[in-house]
């Protein structure tokens, strides 16, 4: 059993719900990212740390400029892992690590390189955004991942099929689901709380058990408590990295850049339903 098999467990056995924070690695550098993380752990039950790549397609301006902003300071795979390896080894957290990524840097990094690194570091989950359903490589990272006990999460939007949906629900009986509110691009709109019930009815229909968690559009308390009435997990994001930005432009660093968002992620965490 992965260790976010066990966390979703034990908080549908104390009636409570995960509050899931987002971030890209490395921005708007290593020491502040650093900061900004240690800080985040305080208030969120998993944090998914997205390693920057320059051209991804499901993420809006505000997440492609955390992006820039990591590139530009020299993050990459490999400092992604030291970046988490340091902050774990540093707060002693009980947080679950997700990293959010696409296929094209997981191939250049190197798939069994990938598996290996997320073991030794404690990954307790993988998100990619565009894994294809049964392709080689999902099933290479599938099996990989399974082996060392680590989640691998599939992302569900309004557009997918339900076969979708149920090869999703198998790929990722160690995990999580990862649903979007509305199709398009993260943060672009506000949550869409009629798609999160039908969304969450049609996993339902094929499974009882598997946690269902909601992201895309999540940016104040009151729509973070909506949202955990019908989700076992709670995903804030873009408001989450568009705070960072905010803290940048002020010219905020490290340990004040950290207070500036973590003051904000922990009044978000505040609306998750107990």
């Amino acid at each position: 059993m992965s260790k976010l098999n066990n966390l979703f467990k034990e908080a549908k056995k104390n009636k409570k719900k995960v509050f899931i924070g987002f971030v890209t690695s490395g921005d708007p550098n290593y020491a502040s990212s650093k900061a900004i993380i240690k800080e985040m752990t305080k208030s969120c039950q998993i944090i998914e740390a997205g390693v920057s790549f320059n051209t991804s397609t499901s993420d809006s301006p505000i997440i492609m400029e955390a992006n820039d902003r990591a590139i530009n300071s020299g993050m990459n795979m490999s400092k992604t892992f030291k970046l988490i390896k340091e902050v774990k080894r540093e707060t002693k957290t009980d947080t679950c690590f997700v990293l959010m990524t696409y296929l094209n840097p997981v191939i250049v990094y190197g798939i069994k390189k990938f598996i290996n690194s997320c073991n030794s570091v404690g990954i307790a989950g993988v998100i990619i955004v565009d894994g294809s359903l049964n392709s080689p490589e999902e099933k290479i990272l599938i099996n990989g991942l399974s082996k060392k006990n680590i989640g691998y999460t599939k992302i569900i939007s309004p557009t997918n099929s339900d076969k979708f949906i149920q090869q999703s629900i198998r790929n990722c009986k160690n995990s999580f689901l990862y649903i979007t509110s509305y199709y398009g691009l993260t943060g672009s709109k506000n949550v869409n709380i009629e798609n999160v019930k039908k969304m969450i009815k049609r996993v339902r229909k094929y499974s009882k058990e598997i946690p269902v968690s909601v992201g895309f559009g999540v940016k104040t308390p009151t729509q973070v408590k909506q949202v955990s009435r019908y989700a076992d997990g709670v995903i804030c994001g873009s408001s989450i990295v568009n705070k960072i930005a905010e803290g940048h432009k002020k010219r905020l660093k490290s340990k004040k850049l950290a207070t500036f968002v973590s003051s904000y992620v922990k009044k978000l965490s505040k609306g998750i339903g107990r």
